[in-house]
């Protein structure tokens, strides 16, 4: 069985129309703009981390990654542009994005997330949102795998930082 790392559950509450809803920013030489919001969602380090026991390879959260694929897919949709960009990270977007759907389908059905959602459309007209829920604690995960990572690097696109290089394990 893969390892996890350890987490407290803290009540919560899916909410709608969240700034993650939002489009991102459009028009010349936006394609490369940071996004705060999203770019908060991220752990320094970009989630690579090592651990002795967890991880004594580089390895990811998968929390991690799927917030990835779901950042390419939403930039990938609003793209005004089929060329590379920053958010492509140097990877032909449709095989990328063919990646991000395939991994996104399979980590959901895998958490299998099995709260009784009431079929009753909230006031903003859509199911899932206005009920409480039990969560993981993300703001702990992102805190242990900042104080492991294995370098520094902020936001999504963390430019500068050569994403290459961090899938090979430097041991």
């Amino acid at each position: 069985m893969a390892a996890r790392i350890p987490l407290p559950t803290i009540d919560g509450e899916f909410i709608y129309h969240s700034p993650f809803s939002r489009e991102p920013p459009q028009g010349e030489g936006s394609g490369n703009k940071s996004e705060p919001i999203w770019d908060a969602l991220i752990p320094n380090g970009l989630g690579y981390f090592k651990d002795d026991k967890l991880a004594p390879k580089i390895s990811l959260p998968t929390v991690i990654h799927q917030l990835h694929c779901l950042y390419i897919l939403r930039r990938a949709y609003y793209s005004q542009s089929d060329e590379l960009q920053d958010f492509d990270f140097g990877k032909d977007r449709s095989s990328h994005a063919a990646h991000c759907f395939d991994y996104l389908v399979q980590s959901i059905t895998c958490s299998a997330d099995s709260t009784v959602e009431p079929a009753e459309d909230d006031p903003n007209g859509f199911l899932g949102s206005g009920f409480p829920r039990q969560c993981r604690d993300f703001d702990a995960l992102k805190e242990f795998v900042e104080r492991k990572r294995v370098f520094n690097a902020t936001g999504f696109l963390a430019l500068g930082l050569d994403h290459g290089k961090v899938h090979v394990d430097s041991d």
